[in-house]
């Protein structure tokens, strides 16, 4: 670079960024016997760690299970369902939870010689494929390494026996070999959410510093070589990914060699910001289709209301809990016989002062 070219300023360019949102796409690849799971075959690891990032996602699963889970399981099978010592009970919330994330579950099951039912291993629904037939099911702990061959099993049979199988549950509103989750629809919406968190702590991180443009007066003369390396430099020395705000440089042509810098004026993002999560919340909710009241939280800021609750949750339970509740039950039963799994309703013990209003209980 020639003297007259040196230069310790930088610029960034503006551009337009879009995110691709992974797709529930079932694939048949030549010369592979399962089906992928997705397009990158890594589609439940995307919605487990939409799970793990959403902060309203992972709030309202958890919330339905413990809905769904109760006061308690009651069964009449063995407390201990393997060798590792896994109770039953914790074995019923890992499907549960798999269930809401997913849209399905899986998990292992072992006979003895006799054909019985002598262990039953929970499966990380992440490291499940099938094939197109849906008789075979494979494992892998790494679907991300070509190079780590996925152990094969059998798809479990009712009254058959397998010693070694996997019990496979899809769901019901799918239409593919893989499950459906409930809030499909909302997935765009949760994915907003999580960007609309780091904006936030990004702008915090810089002191909510307006953007900046840098005017290279007498710079248009520069090739466009020289504009690049000068645009890594800023890059390397300002921007990064806690920087909130954008430098913008501009190389003009006029007699003046002297450099300014103008602040742009508030443009209002943050209000946006705030907009745009109040839309995306809600269509994050209905894909649930929970009221916020469910999670303790009260939109209208008068406190929490206990008869309205009460009325949503009968709501909620009756609509959303109760089919759940009869859909596991009904898969397990069949599984391991009448009476495995019963659930018990999830019922809030009140405790109330006689100063306290009879229909407010926190304010």
């Amino acid at each position: 670079m020639q003297d007259t070219d040196k230069i310790n300023l930088n610029f960034t360019k503006l551009v337009n960024k879009t995110k691709e949102i992974p797709q529930l796409e079932v694939k048949q690849v030549k010369n592979c016997k399962y089906l992928k799971y997705g397009s990158d075959n890594l589609y439940p690891q995307y919605l487990f760690d939409l799970y793990n990032n959403s902060s309203q996602m992972n709030a309202i699963i958890t919330t339905m299970k413990n809905y769904i889970i109760g006061n308690g399981i009651v069964s009449n099978y063995k407390k201990i369902v393997n060798r590792k010592y896994e109770t039953f009970d914790n074995f019923i919330e890992k499907i549960v939870l798999d269930y809401l994330i997913f849209g399905g579950f899986a998990f292992q099951v072992i006979r003895n010689g006799n054909g019985d039912i002598a262990e039953l291993y929970w499966l990380d629904f992440r490291k499940i494929r099938i094939n197109e037939e849906e008789d075979t099911i494979y494992f892998n702990k790494t679907w991300d390494n070509n190079r780590v061959q996925p152990i094969v099993y059998e798809r479990y049979v009712n009254n058959s026996r397998q010693p070694n199988s996997v019990f496979y549950y899809k769901g019901r509103i799918t239409r593919n070999q893989y499950p459906c989750p409930l809030y499909i629809s909302a997935i765009t919406s949760i994915e907003i959410s999580t960007q609309i968190a780091e904006y936030h702590l990004n702008n915090l991180l810089n002191g909510f510093s307006p953007s900046v443009i840098i005017n290279f007066n007498n710079g248009s003369n520069l090739s466009e070589e020289v504009m690049d390396e000068i645009e890594q430099d800023v890059y390397d020395k300002f921007c990064g990914s806690q920087n909130a705000s954008k430098i913008l440089l501009s190389f003009n042509d006029n007699t003046e060699h002297s450099t300014t810098f103008d602040r742009l004026s508030d443009d209002g993002l943050v209000d946006k910001y705030n907009t745009l999560q109040t839309t995306v919340e809600k269509d994050i909710f209905t894909a649930f289709r929970i009221n916020k009241l469910l999670l303790g939280d009260s939109s209208e800021n008068t406190g929490f209301n206990k008869q309205a609750y009460l009325e949503s949750f009968a709501l909620y339970n009756k609509t959303v809990i109760q089919p759940i509740q009869s859909e596991i039950e009904q898969i397990i039963n069949d599984v391991l016989g009448e009476g495995a799994l019963h659930f018990n309703e999830f019922v809030l013990n009140w405790t109330q002062t006689e100063e306290e209003d009879n229909s407010k209980v926190i304010e």
